[in-house]
């Protein structure tokens, strides 16, 4: 150990000996003396100084490749967070564009459906209030029975055969128009981009779309098809009495202004292809629906019912007969219902009291005003319960059986004029069987 530390000090002598150092100045020599432990305190202040500068420019050169790796982090997570958020934004927008496709065929849907919808609670009303209409005018028939009192035995007896020969079975129709209706649907129907999104959705939406628009033109049909079934059987009925349609429906001329009405004649079979079939079945629908609340007017108007609804005996027919009092040929122009004394006789449809009181030859004697061209009379009452101007519905009591006038007994005298002229009221009375029969 001593001798490390001898060796170490003579190699330390060398290094640091004592040493002078001459400056000449102005032709004086000076020197200054240096110790070894002066120069071993130059030394190390020399070799701190060196250090000191190494370290500061070894971490200058740090701190700037610390500080350009942090730059380029702070660029490389600035890039990326960019990119997420441009990736963010687009998967937003697809999202909205992917609602909005949705929604826009959603809300274009619940329209369509709700128009229609609108349309058939509109049609389906309307029938409903004139099949109440008619249900009402079948349970009074019903009362009064056929010419002699008879009562319906079967309330679904079917009295005329409206479609005797019908060419194409309805279920072939259905199935056609359900073929119609799917094709048309989905023509309408938006079609979502293939891989997109929305694809899955809108094919859901577009089958119940579908599904839901053919069970719509189904119901239209069927509504269009019980009215038109309706209709052909009040034509019938109407045609029965001997009166034809045309005669009492309303002309395509009228002076009524409530009534007017106008514009460019257009068959619905012409309307564009572009147009919705629902619309072009919904207006055909209307049209037959319109003629039959027009003819269901008609209809109530018209005297199908008997005068009397107790227990009564027919008893003289219409037309040539022999005279019940002189026993001579002659015209009848009514038929003649033999009842009980002071029997009820009753309004055979709705309308005004047109006359109320005696004529000669008729005895008591009520008319009535049905409208339509319809006037009724009963005659030979034993008293008359009305007043001229006086409103009346279907079986109102007009007055009471009597032999009043030219008569030979108790019995009411019943006339059905149209326009003036005479008909057989009995055939009025059958038709009107076929409305509480059919």
């Amino acid at each position: 150990m001593s001798r490390r530390s001898g060796r170490f000090r003579r190699v330390f002598g060398r290094l640091f000996k004592e040493r002078q150092i001459y400056h000449r100045s102005d032709g004086v020599v000076h020197f200054i003396s240096m110790s070894t432990k002066t120069q071993v305190a130059l030394a190390i202040v020399a070799l701190s100084a060196l250090l000191w500068v190494a370290y500061t420019s070894v971490n200058f050169v740090f701190d700037e490749q610390i500080e350009a790796a942090r730059e380029i982090d702070y660029r490389n997570m600035e890039t990326t967070f960019s990119k997420r958020l441009h990736d963010a934004q687009l998967a937003i927008d697809d999202v909205n564009a992917l609602n909005h496709t949705i929604e826009s065929e959603f809300a274009k849907s619940m329209r369509e459906i709700s128009l229609r919808h609108q349309m058939m609670e509109n049609m389906v009303k309307r029938k409903a209030r004139i099949n109440d209409s008619l249900d009402i005018l079948s349970e009074g028939l019903s009362e009064a029975g056929g010419p002699s009192g008879q009562k319906p035995t079967n309330g679904n007896r079917i009295m005329i055969d409206i479609n005797p020969g019908e060419p194409t079975p309805r279920q072939s129709r259905l199935s056609t128009l359900k073929k119609e209706a799917a094709l048309e649907a989905a023509q309408r129907s938006a079609t979502a981009p293939k891989g997109s999104a929305a694809a899955a959705a809108i094919d859901r939406m577009k089958t119940a779309a579908t599904e839901l628009y053919t069970e719509q033109m189904l119901l239209i049909a069927a509504l269009e098809e019980r009215a038109q079934k309706k209709l052909d059987e009040l034509h019938l009925v109407l045609e029965s009495t001997g009166v034809s349609s045309d005669s009492v429906l309303i002309p395509a001329k009228i002076s009524n202004t409530v009534l007017a009405q106008g514009g460019p004649f257009i068959d619905i079979e012409s309307v564009s292809q572009t147009s919705s079939r629902f619309t072009q079945h919904a207006n055909r629908a209307a049209l037959v629906v319109d003629e039959l609340a027009e003819l269901e007017d008609v209809i109530n108007s018209i005297p199908l019912s008997s005068p009397l609804t107790v227990s009564r005996r027919f008893t003289s027919g219409f037309g040539v007969r022999r005279d019940p009092i002189n026993g001579r040929i002659s015209a009848h122009h009514g038929i003649d219902f033999a009842a009980a004394w002071a029997s009820p006789v009753t309004a055979t449809a709705s309308g005004s009291v047109k006359f109320a009181g005696t004529r000669s030859g008729w005895g008591r004697m009520v008319e009535i005003d049905h409208g339509n061209g319809f006037i009724t009379r009963y005659a030979h009452l034993s008293r008359v319960s009305v007043k001229q101007g006086q409103k009346v519905e279907l079986h109102d009591k007009v007055g009471e059986l009597g032999s009043s006038g030219r008569s030979t007994g108790p019995h009411v005298h019943y006339e059905i004029l149209f326009k003036g002229k005479p008909l057989n009221p009995r055939r009025f009375i059958e038709a009107g069987r076929y409305v509480f029969e059919s």
